[in-house]
């Protein structure tokens, strides 16, 4: 039976003494099933939890939002991890489109209880009561969630147990069975940056059970106590988004010697670099909360640099892509399936059409070139590529040139209406250093002649800002930036 109920219980058994940390304490595998198991009595029975009902839960990386994710489908709830990092107003617009009959939430997130019409309770507060017996089948639905809104209003999806499951261990089969520089071994301590409610965390407190290691779970992501606890807890693993990467190689000198998953977006050569430098071997991988995973970087006879590892992902077990090609080129749109995709939006039946085909793909919406190994290399998101004289521009790669610049902190490479062309890249830059506008062209232009980009991909126009918006996802919000120069 693929459950959460059953993962934990294994864990319970084989790994018994292994250490689960949080904020709050140290427990293991086997006080933390028994907890579990209270803890959904005391929801079924004190709360009155009712199969298939929504419970959000609102709070950073902790041991008892680990508690909740168990407990609440083991209960028979659908437990739904809040994108606390979305605006407020799209906040109450999940939480509404869940389905959700109570939020419990940390002191942190309090304000949200003043709009949620439901019943909420302080996380301090959640008691225990009769352990239950886990009575959960695989196909019952356990986690909502919610994609990141970049595009408009975000848009949910629901995953039974055994989907979610699958998709998480195909991480851990990946790294665990293939040549990886974020290889797992059974000495590895798990220390996940990615917040809960981003595919809950990536999967990772499924798969440190499931893999018998210790696990860490942080609280709120503050770069220096994240140091901190990698030297404490002996930390050898971590996940993130490349900000994060780039905010705890600005924290500390110290920091160094542990392997990465990365993803969300792209890693630029220059970070590569100092990842290098501070001894931090990392894998891309590449998914998203409406797909789960879907490739990860691994050494093949093919890719064997690591520039190519940086660019190049590679499919896990039982997925599959295909490239839907543009005319005359061999990029095109990126298809995928697997056997945990959710193959629909919850109540957008719209969107479910323009996102899932009827025989099993899902529409990812990035552009990208299947390699000679079977990887993949994302270009770009279609909606961020360039179309510009009937021929396509991927930022991406102008974006990651560009970062090699001193000087240059943040890059978003975005295209701008031309009446001649369609569109033209503009490149909006934050720096931590003045750099002339010349520098970045001169620089784009030996990197044209040396036929790392196209020269008429060199963007028209260069403009400096003070501050980058960022999504909840930690990426570069290109809309928001369209919106504030008025384009």
């Amino acid at each position: 039976m693929r459950t959460f109920g059953n993962l934990l219980e294994r864990a319970s058994k084989l790994f018994s003494d292994v250490e689960v940390v949080g904020p709050e304490g140290r427990t293991n595998y086997r006080k933390l099933f028994e907890d579990v198991l209270k803890l959904a009595g005391w929801l079924k029975g004190e709360l009155g939890l009712k199969k298939g009902e929504v419970v959000a839960v609102a709070d950073w990386n902790t041991l008892e939002f680990m508690k909740l994710v168990y407990a609440i489908p083991i209960a028979g709830g659908i437990v739904y991890p809040v994108n606390i990092r979305l605006p407020p107003e799209q906040i109450l617009y999940t939480l509404e489109k869940s389905d959700a009959k109570t939020l419990i939430f940390s002191r942190d997130f309090e304000l949200l209880t003043k709009k949620f019409e439901g019943r909420h309770i302080s996380i301090d507060e959640v008691g225990r009561g009769e352990k239950i017996q886990d009575t959960t089948e695989q196909q019952d639905d356990a986690v909502i969630m919610f994609t990141s809104g970049t595009t408009g209003l975000p848009k949910a999806v629901k995953y039974s147990h055994e989907k979610f499951i699958d998709g998480a261990l195909s991480i851990a089969t990946q790294l665990t069975t293939q040549e990886s520089p974020a290889k797992l071994t059974r000495n590895d301590v798990i220390f996940p940056q990615i917040p809960m409610y981003h595919i809950v965390s990536w999967g990772s407190v499924f798969i440190a059970p499931y893999l018998g290691l210790k696990l860490v779970l942080g609280g709120k992501f503050e770069p220096g106590t994240v140091v901190e606890t990698i030297k404490s807890e002996g930390a050898t693993w971590i996940n993130a988004v490349p900000t994060m990467i780039h905010m705890l190689i600005e924290s500390s000198q110290d920091f160094g010697g542990i392997k990465a998953l990365v993803g969300g977006s792209a890693v630029t050569k220059k970070l590569a670099e100092k990842m290098k430098e501070r001894n931090i071997e990392f894998s891309m991988i590449y998914g998203a909360t409406d797909m789960l995973a879907a490739s990860i970087s691994i050494y093949t006879s093919y890719t064997r640099s690591e520039d190519m590892l940086r660019e190049i992902t590679h499919p896990v077990p039982f997925a599959d892509f295909k490239i839907r090609k543009f005319e005359n080129s061999d990029m095109g749109e990126i298809l995928f399936r697997a056997p945990w995709l959710p193959m629909g939006y919850y109540k957008d039946e719209q969107k479910t059409k323009e996102s899932y085909t009827e025989d099993g793909w899902f529409i990812t919406g990035d552009i990208g070139i299947e390699m000679p190994d079977g990887g993949i290399k994302i270009l770009d998101r279609f909606k961020d590529a360039i179309k510009s004289g009937g021929e396509w521009i991927p930022t991406s790669i102008l974006e990651s040139v560009i970062s090699e610049i001193e000087g240059v902190e943040l890059v978003a490479v975005v295209g701008k209406r031309d009446e001649k062309w369609d569109e033209r890249p503009v490149a909006i830059i934050k720096a931590y250093k003045e750099i002339e506008k010349s520098t970045v062209t001169e620089y784009l232009k030996k990197a044209a002649e040396e036929g790392r980009i196209a020269k008429w991909w060199i963007p028209d126009e260069i403009v400096f800002v003070e501050d980058m918006p960022l999504t909840s996802t930690g990426k570069i919000s290109k809309l928001e930036l369209k919106n504030r120069l008025g384009w």
